[in-house]
């Protein structure tokens, strides 16, 4: 593990709030908490479990590695960004490593790197605007530390008569230290070196003490406690797996072309259930609920969004043929928030999670409304762009509930918010001021 250009001072110019860097056996930095200052540091903003205003007057430029082939060059997102944010401390998955920085304070990025050199590098996707595998880290607790858990791709080299081979390699960094504490390799089947996917590595999610990583097509679990590969998953899946409960739902790979939606258990990986359609998308709908785009196998042309039971495979409700039910996420408190498009127009709803019965949609029936292009659905709120300009809306009742917040973020917590730079096709991170 190396750290590139870390000195103390460095480190604790990122984090505005910090202790002294000790010397010696787990120095490092560590948060003293919103609204203390030590050493002259200036204090952590207000916290807002559920921001509704951000300040346009409060940002800091967000590194490149978060807008690497996800942002269009027009502006907008084109892809969810490689991001998860921490007490307002940005984690920036990348296919060479971690970035770590504030998103409040002065700073430059901490980058934690892996053990091997990586199969891609963030300047070589930066140069060719190529793909760009890096999707958000899992941010969780372990062992009474909280870490930031990233997965890449790496290569070994061959040696002697032995083939070189590629690795997943699987990060843990401790969100306070900002050390990697501990990793794992998984060996992957040989692949085209060539390939655009062959860096293809993400956290999927983690129930209980098993952490689900997808790397190449397939499907890993990790032990915590062990940090051992404990299973792997027969078949091959299209990236986009997702873990709900106690299973892992992922559209499986099958020989005649179509994928299937198949629950795995978290456990150990064994088959749970088969949908008895062909699948063509999959996100979490619920704690325990997917959502799912899917076609009988004698009838290509009906395709419907069915609400699917995470545990059994069961139909809770398949939505009529106009309900929008594209990428779908719990709000964290009530409901399931999905949305789509109506030709050139926006559309979204809000469906009840366990019973699939439609709360809300938009646009309105008296067409005096339109529905929002949605960017966050967070702590009970639905963040977007509407009439061209940012709002926020009430997930539970789908009203407005505020029309000034300033930015549309894509990623938010209760310190920052993260949006595109106004003017340019890179990020910034606001301040929650409200």
């Amino acid at each position: 593990m190396r750290l590139r250009g870390i000195t103390c001072a460095a480190v604790a110019a990122m984090l505005v709030t910090l202790t002294a860097c000790g010397g010696g056996g787990g120095g490092g930095v560590k948060p003293s908490g919103p609204g203390r200052t030590e050493h002259g540091a200036s204090p952590a903003p207000q916290s807002f479990t559920a921001p509704t205003r951000f300040s346009l007057r409060h940002g800091k430029p967000v590194p490149e590695s978060a807008a690497a082939d996800k942002v269009r060059v027009v502006g907008g997102l084109s892809h969810p960004l490689p991001v998860a944010l921490h007490d307002g401390v940005l984690f920036i998955a990348r296919p060479d490593g971690l970035d770590v920085v504030s998103g409040y304070g002065p700073g430059d990025p901490v980058t934690i790197t892996p053990d091997r050199d990586p199969a891609v590098t963030l300047d070589h996707v930066m140069s060719i605007s190529g793909h760009n595998p890096a999707e958000a880290p899992l941010i969780t607790s372990s062992g009474g530390r909280t870490l930031a858990l990233s997965a890449l791709v790496t290569k070994v080299t061959g040696s002697g008569t032995t083939k070189p081979h590629d690795v997943v390699e699987l990060m843990a960094t401790d969100t306070v230290s900002l050390t990697k504490r501990w990793f794992t390799e998984i060996r992957l089947a040989a692949g085209d070196e060539y390939s655009g996917d062959r860096a293809d590595a993400n956290v999927v999610g983690r129930a209980g003490d098993i952490v689900v990583v997808f790397g190449r097509g397939r499907l890993f679990g990790v032990d915590l406690k062990s940090h051992r590969r404990v299973w792997t998953a027969k078949g091959t899946y299209e990236k986009g797996a997702v873990v709900a409960g106690d299973r892992v739902v992922a559209l499986r790979d099958k020989p005649a072309g179509d994928n299937q939606v198949v629950g795995l258990r978290a456990a150990d990986g064994k088959d749970v259930w088969t949908s008895p359609r062909s699948g063509l998308e999959l996100s979490a709908a619920a704690p325990e609920a997917v959502m799912t785009y899917e076609y009988p196998t004698t009838d290509i042309r009906d395709r419907r969004h069915h609400l699917l039971d995470a545990a059994t495979g069961g139909t809770r409700r398949t939505l009529p043929e106009d309900a929008p039910g594209s990428d779908c996420a719990y709000d964290g408190a009530a409901v399931t928030v999905c949305k789509g498009r109506d030709g050139f127009d926006e559309t979204a709803a809000a469906y009840d999670p366990k019973s699939g019965k439609e709360i809300w949609r938009l646009p309105d029936a008296a067409g005096t409304r339109v529905a929002p292009e949605v960017t966050l659905v967070r702590a009970g709120l639905i963040y977007g762009k509407a009439n061209g300009k940012p709002v926020v809306l009430d997930a539970a009742s789908g009203k407005d509930k505020e029309t000034r917040p300033g930015i549309a973020p894509y990623v938010a917590d209760g310190y920052v918010g993260i949006s595109e730079t106004e003017d340019t096709t890179g990020l910034t991170a606001y301040r929650a001021v409200g």
